[in-house]
């Protein structure tokens, strides 16, 4: 990576040309399983395992349906409530494409995934050595073939179980079939969000790509998510010249990753063709994103060598670092959306049959046959051993234990944390000095300047902390906390994010899934309801809905504008919105030396952690420790003592309530203020210790009253201490309204240290 700064020399042009968008190549693959067997792409067990796979999802999908209709005779009598988003007529796209890669490359998936993750599952399980293996099936005394049947077996029990809701599902039946996930197989998660997953697959392959892994992920998303905002900021960040340019990497590496589009040509009723787009095929949206069209390719997906030649070609060229890759795959889904769907409300019977005429399971069957890989009596015991397989565990997976309900919010947050950094990350290479951190001769320092500290120290600790942000590079940000970051640890560790929070965000959960620590930057937490699902439905998801398989160690670092006069769109302090969101933890430090040390706990802790820095205190100076320490997450501090009302606040309301606090005291009331520090977890014993203590307490912070999360505190105090109460607890914010740019306006908005006088004196 380049140690220089990249500093523009830019020169206007403006001669006359035209641009070359060039071509999509479109159904260009005219081979056989014959021809395949010949050139030694595919040999005669490998196609009999591809063959496998297909009929397995088939009858898995099959099985949904008649489990809807109560026909399927091993499950009667069970009431099967799960999703109903089969991919029948699909299945050569999942196994052409996971049997195509290595067996520890990883994919994500969709809402209409079961077909991916058997696929994934049954590919890896083929790959694995021994021990892998008795892992995945401890106690089974089987060798060799027998012992990967096994796994096999246990693969598709698993899998029905996920889908209903049992304790032995993939996900221990907190994800259920629309978030099944595999991540031992490198399966990342199937995503209910149309296009959720895909910036975090795109994350995942920065990891391949910062690790240099060798690994490459397969995106699987559907036509209808290439209208997705966040899936098109995708692809634009996986075509990011910084990851090839040599001004700016000094190994250009391409993102490894290729993504396939399953174009069924339905999203839900509305289609791509001729409605609800302007394009011919999705697969020219990768025109708009890289000069080399992403590689960009339609494939027959009905075919499943097809897509294997396709997949296996760009699974090549991401090894090389040539990626990212896009390929339409162009298919059919024979049902509709769900099983509840009318189809043809929307769709015609004669165009169902005709695709249904193509259908690719049926048409490898005759390959599979014709090329002698096997014989008709052995497809027909392959074919049974399927649906035996199938219907024994779907009955052992009906009849298993549920979840048991005292475990609801089991998994809900991890208690892990990394306190030792394995070795091979410990000893982190640096591109050159470190930037200067000033410390006044009494030990003070700006919160910026800690915060900033506090990322040099944990980027010097572990290599696997790395950053990104806009503007966050030689810049520094929009407020200078990174500034010298990028020329210390170099653009692989210190880079620039595109305007695209809701990617920024979301790729921050794949590259934590996959063994990187980000810190990532939103330049105002306004932008983070931009970022919201990646924030809220992702990261903060992901560790409860894989019932714990999977860690999301991201931070994602915050300002909070209010009471600069930046308006309505720059200033909200909206820390009470992510709080309620279970899953995330949420910091707001107010103090320099609190910054640090919870800023270096943030990126050591593997939860997600939305870490808030008011810009107000940027400047603001402290005293803050030298070297190493840790501030707790979820211990709030009495910042100062008092007997007779408690002040509970966070953020920069701290100095408004301290302030409040010295004129109370010149009227003779003590006040004892508490910052909480952290909103989740929240230190209830800390807060209740003082209220009983004083029985009094005013709740104030920046938020706006209305769904304040000073309500959350203020019903709890009373729910928790009202027999040490003398008066109700009152709450001090902002006016229920939007942050004015006018000073006048803004200083009438925010609250004042008067505000919280008032509502003392007013018990």
């Amino acid at each position: 990576m380049s140690t220089d700064n990249y500093i523009s020399t830019l020169k206007p042009n403006f001669k006359a040309g035209a641009y070359d968008l060039g071509t999509i190549p479109a159904y260009q693959y005219k081979g056989s399983l014959k021809a395949e067997i010949k050139a030694g792409n595919v040999t005669a067990a490998q196609a009999v395992d591809a063959l496998e796979d297909m009929l397995a999802i088939r009858e898995f999908e099959e099985m949904i349906v008649k489990l809807r209709t109560g026909a399927y005779e091993s499950c009667r009598g069970y009431d099967y409530r799960g999703p109903t988003h089969v991919s029948i007529g699909q299945e050569a796209t999942a196994v052409g494409c996971c049997s195509a890669m290595r067996h520890d490359d990883f994919i994500t998936s969709t809402h209409r995934g079961h077909g991916d993750s058997l696929a994934k599952g049954c590919v890896a399980i083929r790959g694995m050595g021994e021990a892998e293996l008795r892992a995945r099936v401890p106690g089974c005394a089987a060798k060799g073939a027998a012992l990967v049947e096994a796994a096999l077996e246990d693969h598709v029990y698993r899998a029905i179980a996920e889908l209903f809701g049992k304790e032995d599902g993939y996900c221990k039946g907190r994800g259920g079939g629309m978030h099944i996930a595999d991540f031992k197989a490198g399966h990342l998660g199937a995503n209910a969000i149309v296009g959720g997953g895909v910036p975090i697959a795109t994350g995942s392959a920065m990891s391949s790509r910062y690790f240099r892994s060798g690994k490459v992920t397969c995106c699987f998303a559907g036509d209808g998510a290439y209208a997705n905002g966040v899936v098109l900021e995708s692809l634009n960040w996986a075509a990011m010249g910084q990851f090839t340019d040599r001004a700016y990497a000094a190994k250009p590496f391409g993102l490894p990753i290729v993504y396939a589009v399953i174009n069924n040509h339905y999203g839900f009723t509305g289609r791509i063709d001729g409605e609800v787009a302007g394009v011919s095929c999705v697969a020219r949206r990768a025109a708009g994103f890289a000069d080399n069209n992403m590689h960009a390719e339609v494939v027959n997906g009905m075919d499943i060598l097809a897509c294997m030649d396709a997949m296996r070609r760009a699974a090549e060229i991401c090894r090389k670092g040539k990626g990212p890759v896009l390929l339409e795959f162009d298919t059919y889904r024979n049902y509709g959306h769900s099983l509840g769907d009318p189809r043809f409300e929307y769709r015609s019977k004669e165009e169902e049959a005709e695709w249904k005429a193509v259908d690719p399971v049926a048409k490898f069957e005759r390959q599979v046959l014709d090329a002698g890989c096997i014989t008709p009596k052995k497809l027909a015991a392959l074919k049974a051993k399927v649906a035996d397989r199938n219907a024994r565990m779907a009955a052992k997976a009906a009849w298993s234990k549920d979840p048991d309900p005292a475990d609801v919010i089991r998994y809900m947050y991890t208690d892990t944390r990394e306190d030792a950094v394995p070795a091979a990350f410990a000893k982190p290479r640096t591109a050159g000095e470190m930037p200067a951190v000033k410390r006044t001769d009494d030990g003070q320092m700006t919160y910026k300047d800690a915060i900033k500290e506090a990322l040099i120290e944990e980027m010097l600790r572990d290599s696997r902390v790395v950053q990104w942000g806009e503007d966050i590079a030689e810049y520094g940000g929009a407020f200078k906390v990174t500034k010298g970051l990028t020329e210390a640890f170099g653009r692989d560790r210190v880079f620039n994010a595109p305007i695209s929070e809701a990617c920024i965000c979301g790729t921050a959960v794949g590259a934590a899934m996959t063994g990187m620590r980000p810190v990532v930057e939103l330049m105002y937490m306004d932008f983070g309801l931009m970022a919201s699902d990646q924030i809220s439905n992702q990261a903060a998801k992901w560790h409860y809905m894989s019932g714990a398989n999977i860690e999301v160690p991201v931070v994602y670092r915050a300002s909070v504008g209010g009471g600069k006069g930046y308006g309505g769109q720059h200033s909200q302090t909206l820390e009470s919105m992510f709080a309620h969101i279970p899953g995330l933890y949420v910091a707001y430090p107010a103090t320099p030396a609190d910054a640090k040390g919870m800023l270096k706990s943030a990126i050591r802790d593997n939860n997600p952690v939305m870490f808030v820095e008011s810009q107000i205190m940027y400047n603001m100076k402290g005293p803050v420790p030298q070297g190493e320490y840790l501030t707790p997450l979820g211990k709030a501090d009495v910042k100062r003592e008092g007997t007779q009302v408690t002040l509970v606040t966070w953020g920069p309301m701290l100095y408004d309530a301290l302030k409040a606090a010295d004129m109370l005291a010149a009227d003779g009331i003590s006040a004892e203020v508490v910052d909480i520090r952290s909103l989740v977890p929240l230190d209830m014993e800390t807060i209740l210790a003082s209220v009983r203590k004083t029985g009094r307490c005013v709740v104030a912070s920046h938020c706006v009253g209305i769904g304040s999360f000073t309500g959350e505190i203020a019903s709890r105090i009373m729910a928790e201490a009202f027999d040490s109460l003398d008066a109700p607890v009152l709450r001090v914010g902002a006016k229920d309204g939007i942050a004015p740019q006018a000073y006048s306006l803004e200083d009438a908005f925010l609250p004042h240290a008067q505000d919280i006088v008032a509502a003392v004196k007013g018990m």
